[in-house]
């Protein structure tokens, strides 16, 4: 099958992570909470269902031990894919799109570092959050992970508890910036630069992306047969990276993000008091204005005339 390298929750893998682990603690530090070798625990029923509805974790690391004990932590959690260094992290990350990487700095072939770079100057890969793991003396390699904007470094030994909790963290932080930039580019009016600085950013290749797609958008806001296969050649993407790029960065599917766009630019048309109704349903390509007007009371709540009567109350 595919995910051949996939951490296999089974029983076996489960004996052999204990004998790994039993007699050593090398890569961890004591918790009280868990986390110790030996406390690891058999996968239950049920599981294998409960990953597949969960989100996908790539854990890129040459030292075996330590790949399966990451994996270990994660299993319940993630699906989790495995890659033994940085080459082949690449090419998995590039084949199933993970929601997070953890990987090591320090591999054979191509280092975390240099994976990191490759993963960000990919338009496809760009979004994707990385921990990486260093050692405490490693300071060169965290300027440049920092550099290239890595989320987290996480010092050798860890604690397995903290580790997790950084994961959790940062892909808590994903899911607010994903509300935030959903929500201002529903905003009718520009949010004011004094709330913008105190808001999670997006990345500089993510913004690219939102730019580039936003810009093809305006440009073929009163194109009513446009379709998301024009927006996936102009960007130059498959069909599935602009699916699950544009998912994790709006929360948004490709047809509600056309609609969401073509409806704000209605909104802002209306306020102008410039046009009808009929002549605004065209220009944001949506050539039937009864359609026209149950998508913007779907959106607002209202119907386009309830709307500009309520504009112009305000005014």
């Amino acid at each position: 099958m595919d995910r051949t390298s996939h951490c296999l929750c089974n029983r076996e893998v489960y004996k052999i992570l204990k004998l790994h682990f039993v007699a050593k603690e090398i890569f961890i530090l004591s918790d009280s909470v868990e986390m110790r070798p030996e406390e690891v625990e058999e996968p239950v029923q049920g599981h294998e269902e409960k990953r597949n509805e969960s989100k996908t974790m790539l854990l890129v690391e040459d030292n075996l031990e330590l790949r399966f004990f990451l994996c270990s932590i994660f299993i319940s959690n993630f699906n989790v894919i495995e890659a033994v260094n940085g080459a082949d992290g690449l090419d998995k990350a590039l084949k199933f799109v993970p929601d997070i990487i953890i990987s090591d700095i320090m591999m054979p072939e191509k280092d975390g570092i240099t994976m990191t770079e490759d993963l960000r100057a990919n338009m496809a890969t760009s979004h994707i959050p990385v921990v990486l793991l260093t050692a405490k003396t490693d300071m060169d390699s965290k300027l440049e992970g920092m550099e290239l904007g890595v989320e987290d470094y996480i010092t050798k030994p860890f604690s397995a508890t903290y580790l997790k909790a950084r994961v959790e963290n940062i892909l808590t932080q994903r899911v607010k910036l994903q509300q935030l930039y959903c929500a201002n580019l529903m905003n009718i009016q520009p949010v004011p630069e004094e709330e913008q600085q105190t808001q999670p950013e997006m990345s500089s290749h993510d913004r690219k992306f939102m730019e580039k797609l936003t810009e093809l958008m305006e440009k073929n806001m009163d194109n009513g047969d446009l379709i998301v296969d024009d927006l996936v050649q102009e960007l130059a993407v498959s069909r599935s990276v602009f699916f699950k790029k544009l998912k994790t960065l709006t929360g948004l599917a490709p047809i509600e993000f056309i609609k969401e766009m073509r409806v704000k630019r209605a909104a802002q048309l209306i306020e102008s008091g410039d046009y009808n109704m009929t002549q605004i349903a065209y220009m944001v390509g949506i050539n039937d204005p009864r359609y026209f007007s149950k998508c913007f009371k779907q959106r607002f709540g209202m119907t386009p005339t309830e709307y500009k009567e309520n504009a112009k109350n305000k005014r």
